[in-house]
């Protein structure tokens, strides 16, 4: 039984690499994200917690991928998808690390 369809898991996953690896990307992030809930479920937590969702699954993964663009175009083998999500898991270790540190 899949999760993911093929033809979505095509787009969305890197060749030759376990899709549950980043599936559990993915989901942990997600889960970090509701970490910003300690301060109050209010609308304000709530925000925070789209600001954390944001920033590890589009901002800093879109930036990694855009400054890794001129190595795509001197490799064509380079898969921006890796790419993006190693920015994926740099921001997930940010966020530990500002959860640990910032209170």
């Amino acid at each position: 039984m899949r999760i993911v369809p093929t033809s979505i898991a095509n787009i969305i996953y890197p060749k030759d690499l376990p899709n549950g690896l980043f599936t559990s990307l993915i989901v942990a992030c997600l889960l970090m994200g509701l970490a910003s809930l300690r301060h109050g479920t209010d609308l304000q937590g709530w925000l925070n917690v789209i600001e954390n969702w944001l920033l590890m699954l589009l901002i800093l993964p879109t930036a990694t991928a855009t400054v890794a663009l001129p190595f795509k175009y001197r490799d064509p083998t380079l898969e921006l998808k890796l790419v993006y999500y190693l920015g994926m898991f740099v921001a997930f270790l940010f966020t530990i690390a500002k959860l640990r540190y910032w209170r």
